[in-house]
């Protein structure tokens, strides 16, 4: 039997060894004053358990055949979805997706099937999942290359939403957005949200 999901424990845990304030430029070309960096986290024996299991604890509740991600934050959970959801008796396949193709190999963007054998996401049903949401794009990114791959996603979850707009981005393309946490839930404040730009 697999382990329970304690939410409290890995809110804690981010909120310590992820939530940051200071000056950041985001991936999005956007200054910030607040920073997470969920790897500090999801690189914990402790966090990449509870992270595994607070998002299979919402997969649970969605109709999925694999769970698919952006490379690289996106990576660590995936693999700890899958052997999550292999010892709580419902196995759920994971890939990821490159940002880039590999000028050598296979030169896939979709990682994680064994093609050779045919296996591919022709009609199944794909979960998007990342670390932190902000305006939504790299989740899109990655359900762009799964939608030429021949999966179908309706649903993407995140560890953390920074209440930026990606929820309502991800509606404008039929993704629903589900959330373990929220920037508030993480203690930031209207000061900590007042633009620096």
């Amino acid at each position: 039997m697999a382990a329970a999901y304690d939410r409290e424990a890995l809110r804690a845990l981010l909120a310590q060894r992820t939530f940051k304030r200071g000056e950041f430029l985001l991936v999005s070309g956007k200054r910030s004053r607040i920073y997470f960096n969920m790897k500090a986290t999801m690189m914990t024996p402790e966090g990449a358990a509870q992270c595994a299991r607070g998002l299979l604890s919402v997969l649970v509740g969605l109709e999925a055949d694999y769970v698919a991600g952006l490379e690289m934050g996106a990576v660590p959970l995936l693999g700890g979805i899958a052997a999550a959801s292999w010892e709580a008796g419902r196995p759920i396949g994971a890939v990821f997706v490159r940002k880039a193709a590999k000028a050598h190999g296979t030169s896939l963007m979709v990682e994680g099937l064994d093609d050779a054998g045919g296996e591919t996401l022709a009609g199944k049903r794909v979960v998007l999942i990342d670390d932190v949401a902000t305006s939504g794009g790299s989740i899109l990114k990655a359900a762009d290359q799964i939608a030429e791959a021949g999966g179908v996603m309706t649903e993407a979850i995140v560890i953390l939403d920074r209440e930026q707009g990606a929820s309502r981005m991800l509606a404008e393309r039929g993704i629903t957005l589900h959330t373990l946490f929220t920037a508030t839930d993480l203690g930031v404040t209207d000061e900590d949200r007042r633009p620096l730009d």
